[in-house]
């Protein structure tokens, strides 16, 4: 039997901005409406969600992501996080997957399995984070939301399905409160 490798994965290239449009963008194209589960997403795209334990951490521990290949990849989180936790890594998985996998094979580039570990750091994790948030918290809607709630951290937290740190660095990184 032949083990696998795999690769750490290559950043993008995108800047913010288009990162940011190409997650709304994919959101709404897999049918994801904002604060509900992302189960469903992963399932669609073909991943599975792992929980793993404490004890059962190893160079892959809580998100993480592994693919395979287009359509087979796997995302684990830690049992001991919460869902809000959970939600954003699993869509910052989703953005490796995205971003560092299916984009750069459609434009034509040969990638193979790919893995990304916890505790990255750089351009990578960056672009996960604003696909994260993009995705979550598409800009047009989390816009409207905000300013509709008088910029009330709790309610938008809760609406997206985030933590308030999330809610407040979205509402910063959208010009919508000062830093």
């Amino acid at each position: 039997m032949t083990m696998r490798t795999y690769a750490p994965p290559i950043e993008s290239g995108l800047n913010k901005a288009s990162v940011d449009r190409f997650a709304a963008n994919i959101a709404n194209q897999v049918g994801y409406v904002s604060g509900q589960p992302l189960e469903p997403v992963v399932q669609k795209l073909g991943g599975r969600i792992a929980v793993r334990n404490f004890w059962e951490m190893d160079s892959l521990g809580s998100g993480s992501i592994r693919i395979n290949e287009p359509g087979d990849f796997e995302i684990y989180v830690a049992a001991h996080t919460g869902p809000v936790r959970d939600r954003f890594t699993i869509a910052h998985e989703l953005g490796h997957y995205i971003l560092h996998y299916l984009w750069p094979r459609s434009q034509g580039r040969v990638i193979g399995p790919t893995e990304a570990q916890r505790y990255g750091s750089g351009r990578v994790e960056w672009e996960a984070n604003w696909f994260a948030a993009g995705f979550l918290m598409p800009a047009e809607s989390f816009n409207s939301e905000f300013h509709n709630s008088g910029g009330n951290l709790p309610y938008l937290s809760e609406r997206f399905g985030v933590s308030m740190e999330a809610a407040r660095i979205r509402a910063q990184s959208l010009g919508l409160m000062a830093g």
